[in-house]
């Protein structure tokens, strides 16, 4: 049957233009800049009185730093450390408390609590200078390099009071969007550095933050990052791992050091820092011939504000401005450090936790009976010691290990519970309609299969859609190619990034011979940069898996212009597509075909008429049948079907139903060579598809679709 499965800047603008920059880029290196700049430009220019409040701050802060160097930028006890492990390290002045909101689809971004532990390592390294790689600073910067004095907790509270181990998990296919839409169960910047860990980023940046008072609402205020820039384990590098440092110094108003652009290597700027050197900006680790700027004036290549990838210092100057944004109000900064904010979050004393238990992946699993799933825990927040499985309707029924190996032997659909606990307590969650088991047979084992969506209780018996919104593929009547029936997407009202499944029953393509299959699709654009993409996928064993065969997007899927308003197609503006199997791969005994519709932004789409037939029996008109037609189509009492022959041959006329059942026998017998038409009466039959069949002696034959109202 079918079944509905839902899913649950880095500038200055003080006294100029906002201007927007790209950071779809890569650097010599071939790693991903910072989106801050972009970020930063694009709140400002929607946001006129924010802009102006901000460019004011940001004078302040130049101010700021002008008095303290004039003073003589005030020193650490800890500037001349240098990495050298047996230093004192003094107390820190600021310690801040930070959650990681891990954005996932059950994927290799829902990166490990362990990699995440490795970034906080590193963040502390890097802010308190206790880097072994400190020691490779040039000597021109040796002396101005300094400890920052500022650490980092993972949170031990959340908003509510509960244990947290600081590592919040969300399953989301917004990780594949990567924006401000993405910031997903945002805590109260006042108190939490919020940083958002995600699969892509749409700006194509590796990471940006909002510099204090920038940031577009409070809930966006904070960082976005890709999974494989956080740590220097798992999915993340040594390279990129300092990114999130990078990062946090903009969080905290500091400026890529060559200034409001974020094109480096392109023109001589400043961070308004005044220890910081005038610099174009580093892509490459250029520490010998870099005076480009000023003549004989070494530029801060080594710097954690540039995209030299050879980072490892901040200045006494960014030091200064640092403190200077944690003791003003402006974005809340003043308030992450206070005793009564390390209260809140517990960071001062942490507990262990009880888990949040969850298991992977979170979409409905499909499998053929007599097929096998495996289920993998993967809950959070605190680790489990034990494990409490329940599979309904497989074998084994139950578990207790973390990950387990369940076979489903009879078809249906079942659910799957998890409990996880420890010493702190346990957590359970139950997946409904969870697992789908099919028949191990197909349900269609024709010579052809075609649905053209005239049949509702058919769809609705044999289609399965899977989908995370609301207004998901669902049939219409707005529009057909042929007949009264279609299955429309709502896309206009779905979020960009949003996957949505349409799946066929199981048939057997074993019968055809080199199979194929057609469908019409008609599609608008709503303006021409967007690229809803439509994959076709097949898969051999029930949609456990699965093989692509057809992707288009944007331009090359629409068949009309583009259009702003909603978009219903009439009968010239749907296309024919077709898609060929691959004999070795895609062709078996229980198939099934998925339609994937993946949103961005565009005007709904339609799909109608899906045939699958094979080349065997398919006779072209240079085998001596032409001009093979049906109408009128739909028909209600009546339809006329006509063909020509080249030469005499015996010919079986015949409309059959969509499980291969002769329905009614037209004609059998010889004909002569050229046209012959025969009249035929459909107001007995039931409304409906039916294939009207023309067989030769040979048993070769051509068939047309008949719609009956």
């Amino acid at each position: 049957m079918k079944r509905n499965f839902t899913l649950l800047a880095c500038a200055a603008f003080v006294f100029g233009a906002v201007q927007f920059v790209s950071a779809q880029q890569t650097n010599a290196g071939g790693y991903i800049p910072c989106g801050t700049d972009e970020a930063v430009a694009r709140s400002l220019e929607a946001n006129p009185a924010l802009k102006a409040e901000y460019e004011e701050n940001q004078r302040i802060a130049e101010e700021q730093d002008r008095v303290a160097f004039m003073q003589g930028y005030p020193r650490t006890s800890n500037n001349q450390r240098n990495g050298n492990p047996n230093s004192v390290q003094s107390p820190p002045q600021y310690i801040i408390p930070v959650v990681f909101h891990i954005i996932h689809d059950y994927g290799a971004e829902n990166i490990s609590d362990a990699q995440v532990l490795d970034e906080m390592r590193i963040l502390n390294e890097d802010f308190r200078k206790l880097n072994a790689d400190t020691s490779l600073i040039v000597p021109t910067f040796q002396g101005i390099a300094d400890d920052a004095e500022i650490e980092f907790r993972l949170a031990a509270l959340d908003p509510s009071g509960n244990c947290t181990n600081g590592i919040d998990r969300r399953a989301s296919t917004e990780t594949y969007i990567g924006d401000d839409g993405s910031k997903l169960n945002y805590w109260p910047r006042a108190n939490y550095l919020n940083v958002w860990v995600v699969k892509t980023i749409s700006s194509g940046a590796a990471g940006y933050a909002y510099l204090p008072g920038s940031a577009p609402s409070a809930q966006t205020d904070g960082i976005i990052i890709l999974s494989t820039y956080i740590g220097a384990i798992g999915t993340g590098n040594p390279s990129t791992s300092r990114a999130l440092t990078h990062e946090i110094g903009h969080f905290l108003n500091l400026l890529h050091v060559w200034g409001s652009t974020n094109t480096p290597g392109v023109t001589c700027g400043t961070d308004f820092v005044s220890d910081t050197p005038t610099t174009k900006g580093w892509t490459s680790c250029n520490l010998t011939s870099n005076d480009v700027c000023t003549n004989n004036v070494e530029e801060n290549v080594q710097n954690y504000l540039e995209y030299s990838f050879c980072t490892r210092m901040f200045t006494n100057g960014q030091r200064s401005r640092m403190w200077n944004a944690l003791n003003s109000g402006t974005g809340s900064r003043s308030s992450l450090w206070t005793t009564a904010t390390h209260t809140l979050t517990g960071i001062l004393v942490p507990q262990p936790c009880a888990p949040i238990a969850d298991f992977a992946p979170s979409e409905v699993q499909f499998v053929c009976a007599g097929g096998s799933l495996t289920f993998t825990d993967a809950s959070y927040n605190g680790q489990p010691t034990s494990y409490s499985w329940n599979f309904q309707g497989g074998t084994p029924n139950t578990s207790t290990d973390s990950v387990e190996t369940v076979q489903y032997n009879t078809p249906g659909t079942y659910s799957v519970s998890l409990t996880a606990s420890n010493a702190q307590g346990s957590d359970g969650v139950n997946r409904t309609n969870y697992v789908v088991v099919l028949p191990a047979t197909a349900q269609y084992n024709n010579t052809i299969y075609s649905e053209g969506f005239e049949n509702t209780t058919t769809f609705a018996n044999d289609w399965d859609i899977v989908s995370p919104q609301v207004n998901a593929w669902a049939l219409s009547t707005s529009a057909a190619f042929t007949g009264t029936h279609s299955i429309r997407l709502d896309n206009t009202t779905a979020m960009v990034g949003t996957v949505d499944d349409f799946i066929s029953p199981t048939i057997d393509l074993s019968v055809m011979n080199a199979p194929s299959m057609t469908f019409k699709v008609a599609f608008a654009q709503r303006t021409s940069s967007d690229n809803d993409r439509l994959k076709v996928f097949v898969s051999l064993d029930c949609g456990r898996t699965w093989s692509q065969r057809f992707s288009k997007s944007g331009p090359q899927l629409s068949t009309v212009a583009a259009q702003s308003g909603a978009f219903t197609p009439n009968s010239g503006q749907w296309r024919t597509e077709t898609v060929t199997f691959n004999s070795a791969q895609q062709v078996g005994a229980n198939v099934r075909v998925k339609f994937e519709f993946t949103s961005d932004g565009g005007n709904d789409i339609w799909i109608d008429d899906i045939n699958i037939q094979g080349a065997t029996g398919i006779m072209s008109p240079a085998e001596g049948i032409n001009a093979f037609d049906v109408y009128p189509n739909p028909a209600q009492d009546n339809t006329m079907i006509e063909f020509s022959l080249e030469e005499r041959d015996h010919i079986n006329v015949e409309i059959v139903d969509l499980n291969g059942k002769i329905v009614q026998s037209v004609y059998n017998g010889d004909l002569a060579s050229g046209i012959h038409r025969f009249p035929v009466q459909t107001a007995e039959l039931s409304s409906g598809i039916y294939l009207v069949r023309l067989v030769t002696d040979d048993g070769k034959y051509l068939t047309r679709r008949l719609v009956i109202e």
